[in-house]
């Protein structure tokens, strides 16, 4: 009896292990609409090749369905793991910076700060490549100021207007983040920070400000031309920061970005304790830029950079869900994605390719009752000005905004990412999806992507390849290759029309859809008074072809339909 007692317990103990075992081999990495091709972490020990769910989305019959990615790397791996359980005096940097640090309840380095920080005080010349919203910009900040207080203290000879530190970024908005970032965490410090950005250039050419700045903040184009003016001497720096390099090194950058670099004096110097000779340079960014040895040539050897990366770079972060569409479903899945984020006081961004394309979309979100902010690159400054802001103080809690909107601004608040159009490069989409999930983001993030044409499809089939192998993203750009927009139906007006029709015909209360009618060819009859009220939105519209529905005339219903 003893013996079967045993035996029973022995065998309810490895039921239990195997149990167990079975759970975590079913940890998910890849779920489908079609559950045959669902992939789970036990699945990558095969030496199969992978079916994709996405394989068949270049036909248009396969629209509606969709598939889910989830992080795939390993749980040990946490964006703020804490190596070592080091401190920041331990890292070597200001005592009195350290101070500031804990009174903003920063208390521990995170993982690429512990790797960094390190390096970048040895003067090594370093390319930050890390995921996004993991702590790069207090790798690079943190140094510097450590720095510029040592030299500071050995008087260095200077005259007005020259910095000592220098940051560039591709953008504005970044640029105006990372100067608040700097000052905030060097308050009370012999730290003299100035920002500067575009819009007017000229008043600073003629009447250009004159006093000590230790650190220079600007964006790229403004401090090119301030530069060649003489407006500031750039013989002293000592430390430059190039944030977002990928985006600097970009073809259109590429000779102006070469002439300005050679202003500078970069090279490698070791020295700690005396004011060097030569600058260091620091390239950040969430990819390794694929134009690097193209545009550094001549200005420093690319082989002197040292890598500092970490084990999450180029992959999946949070989960996310792909969607095969066809364009004239966009706009109706958008308002039934939107409409409970909206409801539950949730903030989305909404990425788009073109700037036309986000204007379009806030106008109409704005129709629908859903205010919502446009922010692109085609808007002047004055208009540029206080619309991140107006976003993030939560007078609106939707963004439409273009690759623009992606690059290094601090969302923490952002749980929802929509890829209204997919990106077709590696940067793009990596950039888009790391506005949410990031280091402080409360709550659980998500990530939907809306796949359409042709090229899309490729770039999806790519990313969900390299899921089910859970290797990193890989490196791709087809935004040279796409000469032309692909429409995937062939007579698009009709099916349009079509497709939209056979939405009217559902209740829109029950389900929030917004029916969009052409008079033409529908059994409505005429215009109503109540359709009319949207001739204001029908005609910005057709002032601009890049809507979704031109060439037809789309009537939007009366907003108490479906409110």
């Amino acid at each position: 009896a003893r013996a079967a007692v045993r035996t029973r317990r022995k065998g309810k103990n490895v039921a239990t292990k195997d149990t167990m075992e079975d759970q975590k081999s079913k940890i998910p990495i890849v779920k489908c609409k079609k559950k045959m091709y669902d992939f789970y972490k036990s699945n990558i020990r095969t030496k199969e090749k992978p079916t994709l769910a996405s394989h068949g989305w270049k036909n248009k019959k396969t629209r509606d369905d969709y598939f889910f990615i989830y992080p795939y790397g390993n749980n040990e791996e946490k964006m703020n793991e804490e190596v070592d359980f080091k401190t920041f005096n331990d890292l070597g940097l200001n005592t009195s910076l350290c101070d500031n640090l804990e009174n903003l309840a920063i208390y521990k380095p995170l993982e690429i700060q512990n790797i960094g920080i390190p390096k970048i005080l040895q003067g090594s010349n370093i390319l930050l490549a890390a995921e996004t919203g993991c702590g790069k910009t207090l790798a690079y900040l943190l140094p510097l100021i450590t720095k510029i207080l040592m030299w500071k203290q050995n008087n260095v000879q200077r005259t007005l207007n020259t910095p000592l530190g220098l940051i560039v970024t591709p953008s504005r908005e970044l640029t105006v983040q990372i100067a608040l970032e700097l000052i905030r965490i060097s308050k009370h410090l012999d730290i003299k920070t100035k920002l500067i950005t575009g819009g007017k250039t000229k008043k600073i050419i003629l009447d250009p400000p004159v006093g000590h700045v230790d650190i220079l903040v600007c964006s790229f184009g403004v401090v090119s031309k301030l530069t060649t003016f003489g407006v500031y001497n750039l013989s002293l720096v000592r430390y430059v920061v190039l944030d977002e390099a990928d985006a600097l090194f970009h073809h259109t950058f590429e000779e102006k970005l070469q002439v300005f670099m050679k202003r500078l004096t970069i090279g490698y110097d070791t020295t700690t304790d005396e004011f060097p000779k030569v600058a260091q340079l620091i390239l950040v960014s969430a990819t390794i830029p694929s134009r690097m040895d193209i545009v550094l040539n001549g200005i420093v050897n690319t082989n002197s950079l040292e890598h500092v990366t970490t084990k999450r770079l180029h992959k999946i972060l949070v989960p996310q869900k792909f969607i095969r569409l066809i364009p004239s479903q966009k706009p109706v899945e958008l308002l039934k994605y939107i409409k409970p984020k909206v409801r539950n006081k949730e903030r989305v961004i909404i990425f788009s390719n073109r700037n036309s394309t986000s204007y379009w979309l806030s106008l109409f979100l704005h129709e629908c009752g859903i205010e919502a902010t446009n922010l692109n690159g085609d808007m002047s400054l004055e208009v540029r000005r206080g619309k991140y802001g107006e976003f993030l103080n939560g007078k609106t809690l939707v963004l439409s905004t273009t690759n623009g909107g992606s690059r290094g601004l601090d969302t923490v608040m952002v749980n929802h990412i929509l890829n209204y159009d997919f990106p077709l490069d590696t940067s793009s989409y990596i950039h888009r999806c790391g506005r949410t999930g990031r280091v402080g983001t409360r709550g659980d993030s998500r990530i939907t992507n809306f796949v359409c044409k042709l090229t899309e499809v490729v770039v999806v089939q790519k990313i969900e390849m390299a899921a089910r192998k859970m290797k990193p993203i890989p490196i791709f750009n087809l935004l040279a290759d796409e000469e032309e927009e692909e429409i995937l139906e062939d007579d698009y007006k009709g099916q349009i029309i079509e497709d939209l029709n056979e939405r009217c015909h559902r209740c829109v209360r029950c389900i929030g859809e917004v029916p969009l009618l052409d008079t033409r060819t529908t059994s409505s009859g005429p215009l109503t008074e109540t359709f009319a009220r949207n001739e204001r939105l029908n005609s910005l519209i057709h002032q601009y072809s890049f809507h979704p529905f031109y060439p037809c005339k789309p009537l939007l219903a009366p907003r108490a339909a479906y409110l």
